[in-house]
């Protein structure tokens, strides 16, 4: 299905906005990360990339309408997932704005002057009815990931993952017990890892029985590779332009 495309509106998928990586020749690659979910009939934005022109520009060639945007979420306080935000909240104004309670409060102030309904998360706790934030999480950076149910299985989508992307997978699977991990997708925070570590990761995914791995953004080219070996044809390259589908899960 292609963004904004109206058949099977109501099932869940994700278009990648922007990536380090794109899929399209028409789309512009550029540090940061954003994608749209398309879930329970609202359309939530998962952090704006670092550039608003560039975010701009991909949702213009996507055809998504920056003011039909719903919620958005924004995963933690860095340039490169908040540099498109002002892109949004001048396209609609009242919008609903999740951030972690530990955001600065100049940063809480700032968006608040366009009319935002901001919601400060500190715990795990469910958004919309199948849609939840893993709470405001501990690490190096603080930061909150979003993962949702879907006929396919839990879906994790992560910024950075700087309190570590298995703890946020773990904490998917606490919250949703009884369904399967079907995705890991967005930035997982190895750029800088060995390999033994990333293989690590790899195998604690597989133990906790992930489906489908999407590594990408800070997750390092070398993370990328290993991930697209162990995991061969459940691995998503992912980028700029990239739409997951329900039906890519099975």
């Amino acid at each position: 299905m292609k963004a904004g495309s109206k058949k099977n509106s109501l099932q869940p998928s994700i278009t990648v906005i922007c990536d380090n990586y794109t899929t399209r020749s028409d789309l512009t690659a550029s540090w940061g990360f954003s994608c749209l979910i398309r879930h329970g009939g609202k359309n939530i934005l998962f952090d704006t990339g670092g550039d608003g022109i560039v975010l701009a520009e991909n949702m213009s060639t996507l055809g998504i309408d920056p003011a039909s945007i719903d919620l958005l979420m924004i995963s933690h306080q860095h340039w490169d997932h908040t540099g498109g935000i002002y892109h949004i909240l001048n396209a609609k104004h009242k919008i609903t704005v999740c951030v972690p309670s530990s955001f600065s409060a100049h940063f809480k102030a700032d968006i608040k002057r366009y009319g935002v309904e901001l919601v400060e998360i500190a715990e795990e706790c469910e958004i919309i009815p199948g849609f939840y934030s893993t709470g405001d999480l501990e690490g190096a950076i603080r930061e909150q990931a979003a993962f949702l149910q879907t006929p396919a299985g839990t879906v994790v989508v992560t910024g950075c993952a700087h309190p570590g992307v298995v703890r946020i997978a773990k904490i998917a699977k606490s919250v949703l017990p009884g369904e399967e991990l079907a995705l890991v997708m967005g930035g997982f925070h190895l750029l800088f890892d060995w390999d033994a570590d990333i293989l690590k990761t790899i195998n604690q995914f597989k133990a906790m029985g992930v489906r489908f791995a999407a590594a990408s953004h800070c997750s390092g080219e070398r993370a990328r590779q290993l991930f697209a070996h162990e995991y061969q044809d459940h691995f998503i390259s992912l980028g700029a332009g990239s739409v997951i589908t329900m039906k890519d899960l099975q």
